[in-house]
């Protein structure tokens, strides 16, 4: 059983502009067009049962569309006959500019998303700006995971602005908050994390991590923060979904831990059930 927390996918009739746009900014190789079906091939040979998808919200017009896809992917995923193989479920996306973004939390969680991603880059702003607490402090009390793109992006210039000091800070306000800072802590921050982050309640996520890292690096992250706190992450199409299950198992770790990172650590954070299962009674999110 494998779950991949961090993965990007987009409508099909979006995802031929999207995916070049992002290719300009990050001069990097998808290794998918970015369709919800190609992710399920590249899942299906990977062996990955079910896959988190993150979207990001750019400008607040686009919440609304975007919450009203997902939560429709992820009914029909859950709902549709003869769909064996692996699933998807979605997060929700919201933006701090949005004017009705209360109401809109409650749409996400009545869908059924479990979660959140922002990406302060991409919506320009700090991470541990006040006026992002009345929103963090909802979002918390409603039970949602908060995945925060964590550190550099490859795309944007300087600043960062969500580096590990200033993400340390929203963990210190919301200690009961459900965190998680992808890329283990803030991409190329890294020694940052180690500092403010490692050790603390927060969950890392391995996404687009281990080709900088390297195998020495990221064993040496994930035993300094606990394998219990770290989460099987990808990034696709941002890399390849099977080199990166490959490269966690070349790890120097105990199977145990692996299997915490692959599977045991998101189950339990987003309460899952088997992927494969449907409807149940028992109290888990059947998917």
């Amino acid at each position: 059983m494998v779950i991949d927390f961090h993965v990007h996918c987009f409508p099909d009739a979006l995802a031929p502009r999207a995916i070049p746009k992002l290719v300009a900014n990050g001069g990097i190789k998808p290794h998918l067009n970015g369709t919800a079906s190609d992710l399920r091939r590249s899942m299906k040979e990977a062996g990955i049962s079910l896959s988190v998808v993150q979207p990001v919200a750019t400008r607040p017009q686009q919440v609304r569309r975007i919450n009203e896809w997902a939560a429709a992917e992820q009914a029909y995923g859950l709902t549709a006959p003869n769909q064996p193989g692996p699933r998807l479920v979605f997060f929700g996306a919201l933006h701090p500019d949005l004017v009705d973004w209360r109401e809109e939390i409650g749409r996400i969680k009545s869908d059924g998303l479990q979660g959140v991603k922002f990406h302060p880059d991409y919506q320009d702003f700090f991470v541990d700006e006040k006026r992002m607490w009345p929103i963090y402090e909802i979002l918390f009390r409603e039970g949602m995971v908060v995945l925060f793109h964590a550190g550099e992006d490859i795309g944007l210039p300087p600043p960062v602005h969500c580096p590990p000091e200033r993400l340390a800070r929203v963990l210190r306000q919301f200690p009961g908050g459900r965190i998680v800072a992808a890329h283990m802590g803030g991409f190329r921050c890294w020694e940052e994390a180690a500092r403010h982050l490692v050790g603390s309640k927060i969950y890392f996520d391995t996404s687009f991590s281990y080709a900088e890292l390297g195998a020495a690096g990221m064993t040496r992250l994930i035993k300094a923060h606990g394998a219990d706190r770290v989460l099987f992450g990808t990034d696709s199409p941002w890399t390849g979904q099977r080199k990166e299950l490959i490269n966690i198992g070349n790890l120097d770790l105990p199977p145990g831990d692996r299997d915490r990172i692959l599977y045991q650590n998101t189950s339990a954070l987003l309460k899952l059930s088997r992927p494969t299962m449907g409807c149940h009674d028992s109290g888990e999110n059947p998917v």
